[in-house]
């Protein structure tokens, strides 16, 4: 774990206020150490973040300080360590294994000092633009991102290239992450006859500009969620609720509707004329796969549902005059 620029350079004066005490009795007092200097050498370690402990963060917690050397360490305190940290010291554990912040909602990773922080390693974008020019230390250096919380409600991040090698999450872990990369496309929705319908006419519904193509996400360990083509949702926009077609992406008659009355209500205009906002949407059933083997998993998603895509559609009526 990292800590801001701000912080170390409060921790280093701090340090060197406390090493001037405990020399004192002995020897004159050593000067407190430049801030600037500290500033720069924190500058140069942060590419290079201390290993971490065995356990996990939660329910470990890390605290970070610079030695008298004007290093970064950090530690990372196990449930039932109650050592006080590496040797060297480095702040002053009272062994309660408690961390030095209070964690705020999702904030629950670990601590910066007083700041709570949450952390995101591997990082979900591997190619972040803040990285950009940084070379890796290593070809299997991941960047890792964090953000943390300072008290007046204002946050500050990091995004660093890490050479640890990344815990393993659970699959269930895996397969959401997967999930969240699956995207739907955009579409259109077209209808026909084109730009105007009429009452009690049969008019036809589809999703233009979508493909019959499955999408996939993945995982950074080998999970794949695989979204597969299913049916779309039209709400013709006239207060009857939405119905179930095929999946349409061409004209056809595969999803039909007709309308029972005019748009004369309609909340829509065309051209001055008043229409139905009809909408549409592309459902997707999702399954799993785990290095090319099907996962399946209590819990897991099993559709993506995309966002309503919406088109004014004009209704109007056709007089019969009968003699």
């Amino acid at each position: 774990m990292l800590i801001s620029g701000r912080t170390s350079r409060l921790v280093a004066a701090l340090s060197g206020v406390v090493l001037a005490l405990l020399v004192g009795s002995s020897a004159q007092a050593a000067p407190a150490p430049d801030v600037n200097d500290t500033a720069q050498d924190t500058a140069e370690t942060q590419s290079a973040p201390q290993a971490r402990a065995d356990c996990t963060v939660p329910p470990g917690w890390t605290e970070s300080y610079v030695d008298d050397n004007g290093n970064i360490i950090t530690i990372t305190h196990c449930p039932g360590d109650d050592s006080g940290g590496d040797e060297g010291g480095g702040g002053d554990d009272d062994g309660s294994n408690q961390p030095t912040c209070e964690y705020v909602d999702l904030f629950n990773d670990f601590c910066d000092g007083a700041n709570p922080c949450w952390i995101n390693d591997p990082a979900a974008i591997q190619d972040p633009p803040e990285l950009e020019g940084v070379p890796k230390p290593s070809p299997d250096s991941y960047a890792v991102y964090y953000r943390c919380l300072n008290p007046d409600g204002s946050t500050y991040d990091l995004y660093y290239w890490s050479d640890d090698q990344p815990a393993e999450p659970p699959l269930e872990e895996q397969a959401m992450t997967a999930y969240g990369l699956l995207v739907a496309p955009d579409f259109t929705l077209a209808f026909n006859p084109p730009q105007r319908t009429f009452v009690n006419l049969d008019t036809w519904w589809w999703a233009e500009g979508v493909g019959n193509d499955e999408i996939t996400g993945s995982s950074a360990f080998g999970v794949v969620a695989i979204a597969t083509p299913d049916h779309i949702e039209v709400n013709p926009g006239d207060g009857s609720g939405s119905f179930t077609c095929a999946w349409v992406t061409s004209r056809s008659d595969a999803c039909i509707y007709a309308y029972a009355k005019a748009s004369v209500d309609g909340a829509q205009q065309v051209e001055g004329q008043p229409a139905y906002e009809a909408q549409a949407r592309l459902v997707y059933s999702v399954r799993f796969e785990n290095d090319g083997a099907p996962l399946e998993l209590d819990g897991l998603p099993t559709q993506l549902v995309g966002p309503w895509q919406s088109t004014p559609v004009p209704v109007g009526e056709i007089q019969a005059i009968v003699e």
